[in-house]
C-alpha cells in the first residue's frame, strides 16, 4: 500500500487497513473449532498494554513486533527514534524528529491498538514533517 492511498482514506477506513494488517492469518482460523467465524474474523492481534511481564523484556518484544507491521510504510522514516511503552495500562509513544532536537512524549490513555497506530501514523507518515533520507 502506498502512503498516497492511506492519505485519501477516511480515518474509519484507515482503521480498518490497520486492523487486517494485523488480523490472524487463514491458518489459524483453519485449526480453532468450535469459533465463530465471523466473530473470529473481527478480531485481531492487539498489544500487550498492562506492562506487566513474568519473562524481562516480553512486552516490549511483543509489542514492537505489532508496531513493526507498519515499518514498511516508513513510520520510522521521520524520527531518530520511535518507542512504545505501555506502564499500568497507559501507552506512551516517546519520539524525536531526525531533523530535530525536541524529545516529544504523547499519552495516548484510553486509545485502542488501532488508534494508537493511526497516532503513530499521523505523527510520521501523515505528518508532513521531513523523511530521512535512505539509500
Amino acid at each position: 500500500m502506498e502512503i498516497t492511498q492511506l492519505e485519501q482514506m477516511t480515518k474509519e477506513e484507515v482503521l480498518n487497513f490497520i486492523r487486517k494488517r494485523l488480523s490472524f492469518g487463514s491458518e489459524i482460523k483453519r485449526q480453532l473449532k468450535h469459533v465463530d467465524e465471523d466473530d473470529f474474523s473481527k478480531e485481531h492481534r492487539r498489544f500487550e498494554m498492562s506492562g506487566c511481564e513474568q519473562t524481562t523484556g516480553w512486552c516490549t518484544l511483543f509489542n514492537t513486533a505489532i508496531l513493526n507491521e507498519f515499518a514498511n510504510l516508513g513510520i520510522y522514516d521521520y524520527t531518530s527514534y520511535l518507542f512504545l511503552d505501555f506502564d499500568k495500562g497507559t501507552p506512551t509513544v516517546y519520539l524525536k524528529y531526525y531533523d530535530e532536537n525536541e524529545n516529544l512524549e504523547y499519552d495516548l490513555n484510553g486509545y485502542t491498538t488501532t488508534e494508537i497506530i493511526f497516532t503513530i501514523f499521523e505523527l510520521t507518515i501523515f505528518s508532513g514533517r521531513s523523511k530521512r533520507p535512505r539509500s
